[in-house]
């Protein structure tokens, strides 16, 4: 094989502790919330937020919540992303295409993968980053590593990034076919809730496209599905700290529908790709503990792609 025959594909997700650790969670904390792309804030400002009053503490907290999804073999993002490149890779060394996974924070790096993909003398790289709508937050925020890496490396290439694709046909027919099969199994339902983990208004303001690819992807699905408006909604979870961030939240629309009547919903969250802390804990448990309590009878959460021969075929389909 000619060395200008050989692709790089480098899938890269947001990241996970390495560990069901305090010191493993505080150190992917740490490097998530220095990154000037997730907190706009000044640093002479933020760092001793971070550092005195977020790292000593929430740790603790968090690991309760990892220790409720944490599968034998580690984190569900690294376990079910590990398959889902091994599965990717299955059979197809001989094309010339290689693909490897990366995390924007903790391990398994981006440098090193880029290391790697040295090594096999690639001639072109893809970067996709596993996120269907592009934000400076999450996308961007790769891009950025990226360039630094390779700088670092001194290494010039030819590259090319997949910036988002939520409106790829394949993605929405991935998505509405998850939903189709749930609601073959167990029926249709009051309401389908469209859940994506929220973003501070400041960051939309500021020109940020993801609250609009957000509200586009919900309506492509139920288009898909053929669904009114009434049929489903779309809101935002994981708001952290002060200010505010993208509406409706979805904690306080889940406790607000029971007393319209919606009794029974589906939730799916279309920003992921790969289940993890936010979909897994938050949603599946506290969400459904929340909406239960206030007087729902069905709550299901529908999984990400996550390792899925779909999910496969949407990635060659992307990167091809």
């Amino acid at each position: 094989m000619k060395k200008n025959n050989i692709k790089g594909i480098l899938i890269v997700n947001t990241g996970s502790p390495s560990s069901l650790d305090s010191q493993s969670i505080r150190l992917y904390l740490k490097e998530f919330l220095s990154d000037k792309r997730v907190i706009h804030l000044p640093r002479l400002f933020w760092l001793p937020i971070l550092y005195l009053f977020i790292l000593p503490f929430r740790p603790q907290k968090k690991i309760k919540d990892y220790r409720k999804i944490w599968m034998k073999d580690g984190s569900p993002l690294l376990v079910l992303s590990k398959k889902l490149i091994k599965k990717l890779n299955k059979g197809i060394g001989d094309k010339g295409i290689y693909y490897r996974l990366a995390m924007r924070y903790g391990e398994p790096n981006i440098k090193d993968q880029l290391i790697c993909f040295r090594e096999q003398k690639i001639s072109k790289l893809i970067i996709l980053p596993l996120f269907p709508q592009f934000s400076y937050s999450t996308t961007e925020s790769v891009i950025d590593k990226v360039q630094l890496s390779l700088k670092e490396l001194n290494w010039e290439l030819d590259y090319e990034i997949i910036k988002e694709y939520y409106n790829e046909h394949l993605f929405v027919s991935s998505i509405g076919n998850k939903i189709k099969n749930e609601w073959k199994e167990n029926g249709k339902k009051d309401l389908l809730v469209f859940s994506y983990h929220g973003l501070p208004k400041k960051y939309v303001d500021k020109g940020d496209t993801y609250y609009q690819a957000c509200c586009n992807t919900s309506e492509l699905i139920a288009k898909n599905l053929s669904l009114d408006h009434k049929d489903y909604i779309t809101s935002f979870h994981s708001k952290f700290g002060f200010g505010e961030w993208t509406k409706p939240y979805t904690e306080n629309l889940l406790t607000d529908l029971p007393k319209k009547g919606i009794k029974s919903i589906n939730i799916i969250s279309p920003t992921f790709s790969i289940d993890c802390l936010e979909t897994l804990e938050e949603i599946a448990i506290q969400f459904e503990n929340d909406f239960i309590e206030s007087g729902g009878n069905y709550f299901k959460y529908i999984p990400c792609l996550n390792d899925s021969d779909e999910h496969v075929k949407l990635i060659e389909r992307l990167v091809n």
